[in-house]
């Protein structure tokens, strides 16, 4: 049977945790069925108690290692989560921080290509590299780069909703029934 190790706590856990409340976490499977719902309550508690007094002592998580006014990217963000995942999704993570740095060196070296040219090229690397992968891979990269390319985008931007008010009505008649008022049908 394999040993199962104890994941790593979190910078925040470890300032709200004691290392005797972890004891007491570590007993409760072993306490009398009865007592075990009052223990975790108990655990619980103090844990959130901790927690206020770190907010009002602190002022907040300034004690955590990001400060406040630092820019987060989500590199650093991915990052920051790597050693809490299981060996599976680590690697995964791994592929997609790989796909996103060669996105961006494909993009420098398209760049670069049409600087030296002085106009538009008709290299395009992501070709050139989606053409290495297989059929299965090649459907992933798309996917991942969409998603790293609506990301920065949406960051360039602001996170615009293309000048549309949310909470007005979508202008396809496709989705309105063209009648105001009560629901006729009793629906």
């Amino acid at each position: 049977m394999d040993k199962v190790e104890p994941g790593l706590m979190t910078p925040f856990d470890e300032l709200v945790t004691t290392p005797e409340l972890q004891m007491i976490k570590l007993l409760i499977p072993y306490a009398p069925v009865s007592e075990r719902r009052v223990l975790a309550g108990m655990v619980k508690f103090i844990e959130l108690r901790e927690t206020f007094r770190l907010f009002r002592t602190h002022g907040g998580l300034q004690a955590q290692t990001i400060p406040e006014d630092s820019p987060h990217s989500l590199v650093d963000m991915l990052n920051s989560f790597r050693p809490y995942l299981k060996p599976r999704e680590a690697s995964m993570l791994d592929m997609i921080m790989n796909i996103r740095e060669m996105m961006s060196v494909m993009e420098m070296m398209q760049t670069s290509q049409e600087n030296a040219e002085g106009n538009s090229s008709t290299f395009d690397p992501m070709e050139l590299l989606t053409g290495m992968l297989a059929p299965e891979q090649q459907e992933m990269f798309r996917m991942y780069s969409d998603m790293f390319l609506q990301t920065s985008d949406s960051a360039e931007k602001g996170d615009e909703t293309d000048g549309q008010r949310m909470d007005e009505q979508s202008g396809n008649e496709e989705y309105r029934s063209g009648k105001a008022g009560p629901d006729t049908d009793g629906g």
